[in-house]
């Protein structure tokens, strides 16, 4: 299967790293990004080819990872449309666009997909969403996003309360790792030992609620002592309600990804003649 990851920032960078860590030889993957010299430092960092050209690098690939801003989806694939293989496999990556979108700006028989992941796929630990127009076999894509965490099919409705909790949930932990971290230091902590032991326990928490069938709600009450120190800290958060505006932000992180859609309105589609032909890559193309 040779991959395309078009637009690679942050997240594209995390599903890149995650698909090398995997295994996935780097001849099977061809990327884009902006400008030259970021993809110049990622081609020397990962050995894979890394151009600015959208469209030769999704020539003969079979998935092509969109991974550009949504605002920049439409423009991404107007480029490469007229070089799509018939039976490939587009996927955006962005949020709040949707299938029909997609769709309507490649040609008939390429596969459209939606995925949201986050940036754990760096580590191969990524919560992945698919969705796709009913009857679309998904085993392929899943099979790949597989590689770099776990993932799930769900209906597309779904999809901006998803971008909610796991595309953007990362960033949840992330501030609340700053702000223990902070706190420890702040208490005359080692700057390195706080990072230590906050990352560490963080990790932990989460294995331990990950090998558990139980509500976290549950396992917060077994370690929670009456009068104790876990109890005086959940008194605080509790006063500050702090579990409604976690509600509050995720809710907003789902209205923003509605928001998307409209906010960027649709390109207007305008095909010229089939371009010339495009040279073609001067590579085998590997077994699907």
């Amino acid at each position: 299967m040779d991959i395309a990851i078009l637009g690679v920032g942050s997240l594209g960078e995390a599903v890149l790293i995650g698909l090398l860590e995997s295994g996935m030889p780097p001849a099977q993957i061809w990327a884009t990004a902006q400008p030259a010299e970021r993809a110049a430092v990622l081609a020397d960092a990962y050995g894979i080819e890394v151009g600015t050209d959208n469209a030769s690098a999704a020539t003969e690939a079979d998935v092509v990872l969109v991974a550009v801003r949504p605002g920049a989806v439409e423009g991404v694939l107007d480029e490469i449309a007229p070089v799509l293989e018939g039976d490939a496999v587009v996927v955006s990556l962005a949020a709040g666009v949707p299938l029909r979108r997609i769709a309507a700006r490649l040609p008939e028989g390429v596969t459209t997909v939606r995925a949201m992941t986050n940036v754990a796929a760096r580590a191969r630990e990524a919560a992945t969403a698919l969705t796709a127009p009913d009857g679309t076999d998904l085993t392929e894509i899943e099979d790949l996003f597989d590689r770099v965490g776990v993932t799930v099919t769900v209906e597309e409705p779904m999809m901006d309360l998803i971008t909610a909790v796991g595309g953007s949930g990362p960033a949840f932990l992330f501030y609340l790792a700053d702000a223990m971290t902070t706190a420890a230091v702040d208490g005359g902590m080692d700057p390195h030992a706080a990072r230590v032991m906050v990352d560490q326990m963080l990790l932990g928490a989460c294995l331990h609620l990950q090998s558990s069938d139980r509500p976290a709600a549950e396992i917060l009450d077994d370690i929670t002592t009456p009068g104790g120190t876990t109890a005086a800290a959940l008194d605080v958060l509790n006063a500050a309600a702090v579990d409604d505006t976690v509600k509050r932000a995720v809710g907003a992180a789902a209205r923003r990804g509605r928001d998307l859609a409209r906010l960027t309105p649709p390109l207007a589609r305008v095909r010229a003649a089939a371009p010339s032909p495009r040279p073609r890559r001067p590579r085998r193309r590997s077994p699907r």
